[in-house]
């Protein structure tokens, strides 16, 4: 990864052998992924290692209850992704605990929401995983896409009641292959997904209601990547390549006119 003199972040990922992560070390060595690695920018507080945040913005706090974050959060970013031999999608991952912690680390009650942007079939997850649908409002560019295909979200690691698996449970929200945006600029209404992510934790899995006790802490925007296969127990190679050269979140505005100035 290297920053450009525009200001960009550019990715370069070349890898001979790509083996999962199975040891007794790993965050999540019984996670039957593809997905090798997630290199990306953040904003707010870097999950299980705080002293390397970056400085917080009075924009946004991060820590901050969700009942707390100002109406209309949209995450915006203008990118783009060279993708050859590599399972791939772009993301926005969003980390939620249950606590305020100045230092949140994955663990039994962490919830973790990605908002795919970009991907390649292989990529998406088995069809067993799919809880339900939801239109969730996204712009490219100026224009703003109409609500005709809807998301599928899938669900890992959740159970009743608030628990979770000990490294936590993901919920991810995937758009339409038809929608899916390999370069541009591109403003997600991460409010909605916050608000559809709550209702459906409740109405499924009996969760207590998310706005008055869940912090959000971490929004990162990066590029997950794995064999070509897409196999999760495959050692295959991995190639691509991305630029961001723009992220933010606004708050408090509409997703034609969310920016990062």
């Amino acid at each position: 990864m290297s920053v450009e003199s525009s200001g960009g972040v550019r990715i370069d990922g070349h890898f001979a052998r790509t083996a999962p992560c199975t040891d007794s070390d790993c965050i999540a060595p019984r996670a039957f992924t593809w997905v090798r690695g997630y290199p990306h920018v953040l904003y707010g507080i870097n999950q299980c290692y705080a002293g390397t945040s970056p400085p917080p913005s009075p924009r946004l706090r991060l820590p901050t209850r969700l009942d707390s974050i100002p109406r209309h959060l949209i995450g915006v970013t203008t990118y783009s992704a060279q993708t050859t031999r590599v399972t791939h999608d772009v993301a926005y991952d969003l980390w939620l605990q249950p606590t305020d912690t100045k230092r949140p680390c994955r663990s039994e009650g962490t919830l973790e929401i990605m908002v795919w942007t970009d991907y390649d079939t292989r990529a998406l997850l088995p069809a067993s995983l799919q809880v339900a649908t939801a239109s969730i409002p996204f712009a490219v560019g100026r224009d703003a896409r109409p609500r005709t295909h809807p998301w599928s979200i899938y669900a890992s690691n959740i159970d009743r009641d608030g628990r979770t698996a000990p490294w936590g449970g993901t919920l991810w929200f995937v758009p339409d292959q038809a929608d899916v945006v390999g370069r541009g600029r591109v403003s997600v209404d991460l409010s909605a997904v916050l608000s559809t992510a709550g209702l459906l934790l409740r109405a499924n899995y009996g969760w207590p209601e998310l706005g008055q006790r869940y912090w959000l802490d971490t929004v990162s925007f990066g590029v997950e990547f794995g064999p070509t296969s897409g196999d999760p127990m495959d050692s295959g190679p991995s190639s691509f390549s991305a630029e961001i050269s723009a992220y933010c979140l606004d708050v408090g505005s509409t997703l034609v006119h969310a920016s990062c100035g």
